[in-house]
């Protein structure tokens, strides 16, 4: 029942306030059939730690000169284009509407690349970035995965513990590290070992992915993999 009148809203809401293409503005959807065609996937060979596109298989230099938590990091698209208006308009424009589009492509990706998980975990905002904004655009997209996959989430099991800058603000990869160093705790107690997927927007060095899966595997997750919408080049 519940289901059914949120898309009678969703209906009615379209009727009064017809989407529009997030790239070009043409009404009907988020993104038309021409702008949904031109969105630039991450393709194969990728490193197979972070997930970033490499000219090889393998593991990329980056991860090999770094202490790497995360058993490994995938992203749907490169960061660039629509996929990155869509992030900036559920981001920074409260355009909440965009989180069930975002959570069909991840979906959609989980689907043809199973990751190994028995709990979805969003990134979390510390307190004040969260009153601030009003709601926690990880937890969204965690939300919308969710139900399409019928696997549990957990909104509670990490917290940010440290008010740091936005990664977006901080200029190298050691900077972005120190940033989110020990900015996490746990807070669920448990007796299992679960494998665990943790839901971000975007990932550029995979410092935040990597600091909230240091804190899960101390409180003895099985496995952490990172998934998000997209990836900076």
């Amino acid at each position: 029942m519940k289901l059914w009148h949120q898309s009678l809203k969703d209906t009615l809401l379209d009727l009064v306030f017809p989407q529009q293409c997030l790239v070009c503005g043409k009404e009907g959807k988020l993104f038309c059939a021409r702008c949904s065609g031109s969105l630039s996937y991450i393709t194969p060979p990728v490193c197979s730690l972070c997930g970033h596109h490499t000219g090889d298989d393998g593991v990329c230099p980056m991860c090999l000169s770094g202490k790497v938590h995360l058993d490994g990091l995938r992203s749907v698209f490169n960061f660039e284009g629509g996929i990155a208006q869509a992030i900036y308009a559920l981001k920074y424009h409260n355009l909440r509407s965009v989180a069930p589009l975002l959570g069909d492509f991840l979906a959609d990706y989980l689907k043809q690349n199973p990751i190994p998980a028995d709990i979805v975990v969003p990134v979390p905002l510390h307190p004040s970035r969260l009153k601030y904004r009003g709601y926690n655009q990880s937890l969204l997209l965690a939300r919308e995965l969710c139900r399409r996959t019928g696997l549990k989430l957990d909104e509670h099991w990490l917290e940010r513990s440290l008010s740091s800058a936005p990664q977006a603000r901080t200029k190298s990869r050691a900077e972005r590290l120190e940033n989110v160093k020990n900015a996490f705790i746990f807070k669920y107690p448990t007796t299992t070992a679960p494998r665990v997927i943790i839901i971000d927007d975007v990932a550029t060095t995979g410092a935040t992915l990597n600091a909230c899966a240091a804190t899960l595997k101390e409180a003895g997750a099985l496995s952490v993999w990172g998934l998000t919408i997209a990836r900076e080049r």
